[in-house]
């Protein structure tokens, strides 16, 4: 009879300790699940090292959204035809919803002949919704002139997620013939 309490007795004790752990583990996720919504409802985000934050600028964009500065990392060189555009790429990383960013670019002229720079075609890899181009100077770049690049992008509700283009554009040389410079931009759009 005693070997059969004993047997009994660490039964209880084993059902205690899981009912004991299971109320623990109940209480730890309701705890960092609430904590998550308090963060998210304040504005914040649950995965607090993918945020990007940005002041807003003294602007709005053309769909009366706030400018803000663009957020990311900017690197490399793009060449083609003797002209070379900085950055090649525009990592914005998190960007919030309903603000726009405008990455830019410097296209220099690093030939000996005067070129020409048409109007940029954007490929979209992933996402959705190019904005507005808008050179901050001329055109047609004579050797060492340059002129700036720059690329509107605001997102919505429902526009949200991963976003991956890649910007063709065109170089027109002195003798007529054309090259394309690839620039690209990505960006995970999400409040």
């Amino acid at each position: 009879m005693s070997n059969t309490h004993d047997r009994r007795l660490a039964r209880q004790r084993t059902h205690r300790r899981s009912v004991l752990l299971g109320t623990v583990a109940a209480i730890a996720v309701v705890g960092l699940s609430g904590f998550a919504i308090v963060r998210i409802a304040s504005g914040g985000s649950a995965n607090t090292t993918a945020n990007t934050t940005a002041a807003a600028t003294s602007g709005t964009s053309s769909m009366g959204m706030p400018i803000i500065a663009t957020p990311g990392s900017a690197t490399g060189t793009a060449t083609a035809s003797g002209v070379s555009a900085e950055p090649a790429t525009w990592a914005l990383g998190r960007v919030a919803l309903d603000v726009a960013v405008r990455p830019n670019w410097t296209i220099t002229n690093t030939g000996s002949d005067a070129v020409t720079i048409g109007e940029p075609h954007v490929q979209i890899n992933e996402g959705c919704c190019p904005g507005d181009f808008t050179f901050q100077g001329p055109t047609t770049l004579d050797p060492g002139a340059e002129t700036g690049l720059t690329f509107e992008l605001s997102m919505h509700a429902g526009m949200d997620g991963p976003h991956d283009m890649t910007l063709h554009v065109p170089v027109t040389r002195a003798d007529g013939a054309t090259d394309t410079l690839d620039l690209t931009v990505t960006g995970d759009f999400r409040n």
